[in-house]
């Protein structure tokens, strides 16, 4: 049997060994917090950098599309205009081949009009030298 005093010791040891694995427990605490707050704030900054990425990501591809966006309106409108200007040359053309079909037209009739005039005058001639040759004869 153990004496009071080695009784003693042995209460006093395992006093002294519970708090030292209680210091070490609560160092060992200490460290996973420090760790868990460490790797929260690193999966936080991970999360708030992929976060902002993904953001200017899908920004970039917005004003990419704009982009297209206005450069294929740009490409309609100079179409259009292309085709448009191809319509007016295309009614000018038109517009000057009715006037020279007019202007040929009118040509002709003042043509027909001045034989008309120039064989009636010459009718009235014969005309009035018939009437001449009547009155003498």
């Amino acid at each position: 049997m153990k004496s009071f005093e080695q009784l003693s010791e042995d209460l006093a040891t395992r006093r002294a060994e519970l708090k030292q694995r209680q210091r070490e427990q609560g160092a060992k605490f200490k460290a996973k917090g420090v760790e868990r707050a460490s790797v929260g704030k690193t999966k936080a900054t991970a999360a708030s950098q992929k976060a902002a990425d993904d953001s200017r990501a899908a920004l970039d591809r917005i004003k990419q599309m704009a982009a297209q966006k206005r450069a294929a309106e740009q490409e309609r409108k100079a179409k259009q205009k292309e085709r448009d200007d191809i319509s007016a040359e295309i009614a000018a053309s038109r517009e000057q081949k009715k006037d020279e079909i007019e202007d040929n037209r009118q040509e002709r009739e003042d043509d027909v009009k001045a034989k008309e005039k120039k064989r009636m005058a010459k009718e009235k001639k014969r005309e009035e030298l018939q009437k001449t040759l009547d009155a003498v004869g």
